[in-house]
């Protein structure tokens, strides 16, 4: 039993950092848009 419920766990460990991992990415990109909005868009 212990050995099932450490691989339970670190499946759920695997999948809230494959989600976060997402959501990082998606919030570093649209903050690295809105980086190169602000400094270039006067320019664009």
């Amino acid at each position: 039993m212990h050995m099932d419920d450490e691989s339970e766990a670190r499946g759920l460990w695997t999948a809230i950092q494959a989600r976060s991992g997402v959501i990082i990415a998606t919030v570093g990109l649209i903050a690295w848009l809105a980086l190169l909005w602000f400094m270039f868009g006067d320019v664009l």
